[in-house]
Parts: structure tokens; sequence; C-alpha cells
């Protein structure tokens, strides 16, 4: 009888981690960052399936956000922004294929 109750305690903690790694740190958040003469204020929605870019010349943007290998991506009309896991780094790519990897700051 034993090791039936030891099974479902395994699948347990083997499941943990996957859900561990499916939650965002972006999450309900507003960041900004200024670095490499590039600069930007973005906000992230409570379940992290969206992202506000906010241009100082520009209306507000809003782009969906999926997963990806390294964190959350998404398309705004100028550039590719990604949200690494680590929760502190995003990595923009223009339209030309430049890329440059930046530090956000949370502003909440």
């Amino acid at each position: 009888m034993k090791p039936l109750l030891a099974l479902p305690a395994i699948c347990l903690c083997l499941a943990a981690p996957a859900l561990a790694a499916d939650a965002c740190p972006w999450a309900d958040g507003q960041y900004a960052f200024s670095e490499h003469g590039i600069y930007g204020d973005f906000a992230v929605n409570a379940d992290c399936t969206e992202l506000v870019w906010d241009r100082l010349s520009n209306a507000p943007e809003t782009t969906p956000l999926e997963r990806s290998r390294d964190g959350w991506k998404g398309a705004l009309s100028k550039a590719d922004v990604e949200l690494l896991e680590n929760g502190e780094h995003l990595r923009l790519t223009s339209t030309g294929g430049a890329m440059r990897q930046v530090k956000a700051k949370r502003e909440n």
C-alpha cells in the first residue's frame, strides 16, 4: 500500500518545477530602461499575456506576449521585444535586425 501513496507524491514533485518555470516575473509590473542610447517605458498585465509600450512622441502600443524559449516575446511596429526569464533584462530587435539587451527597472 505504501508504494501506491508514494507515486502521487513523486508525480507532484516532478510537476512543481514545470509550474514554477511558467511563472512570469514581469507580471503586473511597470518598467523603465535607458541604456546604450535607447530608452523606453512599458507595462505588463497580470497574466503576462500583454505588453503596453509607451513612447513619448507616439501613442502607447499594445502587443500580445507569447511564451518563448527564453521568456515572453511580442512584436511592436518597429521592433520585437523579448522579456527574459530573469525578470530584469529584455531584448529589443529592430526591424533592421540590430539586437540590444538592456536592463529594465521595475517602477511599481
